[in-house]
């Protein structure tokens, strides 16, 4: 490898200002754009879901314009603010700050201050407003103060809104050079409902002034879904959401989801990145932009003109894995980087242990982990001795010779769908894999012998999620299952109290199962005091099982009020419980 092996291999999930996705195909036009002086105001936005690259482009967006004096640019993020009750004053506040750092000038910079701390005023006036109808000053405004806040303004006057438009343009005419105000706003489809709306209704107060410009990053979808559930469900609410975006977005802009191609070079950039200076990293980008450009495939390909290489395990290791990836996750860079540091750091746990595994078996072990967990776990589960004859079944039967005397019948308990898996090398019939195997089943949890279905396992998803509905459909879809499944998935749910400090949504999940099959109580008392007592088992774990109506499940209340090792609130809730089920 082009790594020392000792060296841990991360990568942050911070947007880039490096193009390693080929983005200057957006970014090109985004910034022509923008310098398009006869087009204002202007609003655009970058489209792509979650872990799509939107971060990225907002930073290559802001290096382009990064030298140029005419051309003022502030990044904001209003998932990220302090005040979240007031975002709309907030992002104005934001923009204000942000042009008047980038003013050179000091006497230029001194007047456009007194502009700002102006237009500042009438933001405190309105945040002020809104913290009175919180009820937050109440108690800290003596009421004449309170009438002078929500009396109406004059809207020619230092403190309405009403006029805020005609200030701002005061304040940029002071900037002649300045032709383009370029305002970044990330994250918006991170933000609460209201925080969107106030997003949306700031950038409106800018939206008849000249020079400005506006670059939203967001799912479409999900601002679209915020905007409509801010009108509290009114009727109609999806149809006004998407006119009212219709009416702040001019060029709605969507990234390209990532190519099988696309993701190899990815890949192959951030691995060999890693042993790479930024001069030469650079220069190898180049390249593939070069070939990209061309239609030429592979883009990690035909290296001449360049010094410095990337090692050849590396870009195997690229091609392996973006054959390997699912297409929804190869096509989303931020699925690919929490693979990769999964890889790094297991990589990492296995050299600690003294595991040696070469990287290639190492990340077609991952991918079979994340990808088809239960077959995973039947090799894991399978006795070491048998193990080899395993993988040679299994590999024979994803790519047969066509021998006569091969076995090439799909072993019990693997997933059709590991076909393609198992024919791509690097092979594992001759692998020592069983000090990873072990490994790995005791960092994943895998239980030995206990197999559920990757459906299956979404379902007890479900059942430990927030939802409601979610959790009475998964309830329902699990009684349908065999009784022998049924109890392997309950011992899948229950163990899942080792991920968490808590017990309660364990303990709500299985109550409900067991409400709906009463075949389940014995096993699910058995299993909730086997890895929910303790410090996990909470007041309100004690509640759900004093409500389950199961007589199982209530000897556990009577136990817990009899335990002095609990801690005293869940003892103490035990008892009122069972006063109130006795009668008492």
């Amino acid at each position: 490898m082009a790594l020392s092996p000792s060296k841990i291999r991360l990568w942050d999930d911070n947007p880039s200002t490096l193009d390693f996705l080929g983005f200057d195909a957006v970014v090109e036009p985004i910034v022509a754009a923008v310098r398009e002086h006869k087009i204002h105001p202007l609003t655009l936005s970058v489209q792509s879901p979650w872990g799509g690259g939107k971060s990225t482009v907002l930073k290559l967006i802001e290096a382009e314009f990064m030298n140029d004096e005419s051309c003022f640019v502030v990044l904001t993020n209003p998932w990220a603010y302090d005040d979240q009750d007031d975002v709309k004053g907030a992002l104005i506040a934001e923009i204000l700050h942000g042009i008047q750092v980038q003013i050179k000038d000091a006497g230029i910079k001194d007047s456009v201050g007194k502009k700002a701390k102006e237009l500042l005023n009438r933001i405190s006036w309105s945040r002020a407003a809104v913290a009175i109808a919180k009820g937050a000053l109440t108690f800290q405004v003596d009421p004449q103060q309170i009438a002078e806040i929500f009396r109406p303004k004059d809207p020619a006057g230092p403190e309405s809104m009403a006029s805020f438009n005609n200030a701002y343009k005061d304040l940029l005419a002071l900037i002649p050079q300045v032709e383009r105000v370029v305002v970044l706003v990330d994250d918006l489809d991170r933000c609460l409902p209201e925080a969107v709306t106030a997003t949306l209704e700031a950038i409106k107060l800018f939206l008849s002034t000249e020079k400005m410009v506006f670059v939203l990053a967001a799912d479409q979808e999900m601002v679209r879904d915020a905007i409509s559930v801010s009108l509290d469900g009114a009727k109609r609410g999806d149809i006004f959401a998407r006119r009212y975006l219709e009416k702040i977005v001019q060029l709605p802009i969507a990234l390209p989801r990532l190519s099988e191609a696309d993701a190899e070079a990815y890949i192959g950039l951030l691995i060999a990145g890693r042993a790479m200076d930024t001069n030469d990293l650079l220069k190898l980008a180049d390249h593939v932009r070069s070939r990209r450009n061309k239609n030429l495939t592979p883009l990690l390909h035909e290296f001449e003109g360049l010094t410095v290489l990337p090692a050849k395990d590396d870009l195997a290791l690229a091609t392996q894995l973006a054959e390997g990836l699912s297409a929804d996750r190869r096509s989303n860079p931020r699925q690919i980087k929490r693979f990769l540091n999964a890889f790094g750091i297991r990589e990492s746990i296995a050299l600690a242990r003294g595991v040696k595994i070469s990287p290639a078996v190492m990340i077609k072990m991952l991918l079979l982990e994340e990808l088809y967990r239960t077959s995973f776990n039947t090799l894991a589960a399978a006795p070491t001795q048998d193990r080899k004859t395993l993988l040679m079944r299994w590999e024979t039967w994803a790519k047969p010779s066509g021998e006569a005397s091969e076995d090439s019948t799909l072993p019990a308990g693997i997933d059709e769908g590991t076909r393609d898996w198992a024919a791509a090398p690097p092979f594992l019939r001759d692998e020592n894999l069983d000090p990873y195997i072990n490994l790995a089943a005791s960092l994943i949890n895998v239980s030995m012998g206990a197999q559920v279905s990757d459906d299956v396992l979404s379902l007890i998803n479900d059942l430990l999620g927030e939802s409601e509905a979610a959790r009475n459909v998964a309830a329902d879809e699990l009684c349908k299952r065999g009784q022998d499944e049924q109890l392997a998935a309950l011992d899948v749910l229950v163990s899942a109290t080792k991920r968490s400090d808590s017990a309660e949504t364990v303990v709500r999940g299985a109550v409900l199962w067991v409400g709906k099959n009463v075949a389940l109580e014995d096993a699910a008392a058995t299993g909730i005091e086997s890895h929910c007592w303790g410090s996990r088992l909470t007041p309100g774990s004690i509640v759900e099982l004093a409500n389950s109506g199961s007589s199982a499940l209530i000897a556990l209340v009577r136990h817990a009020a009899l335990d002095a090792s609990l801690h005293a609130t869940t003892q103490e809730t035990a008892r009122d419980e069972l006063e109130h089920i006795d009668g008492n």
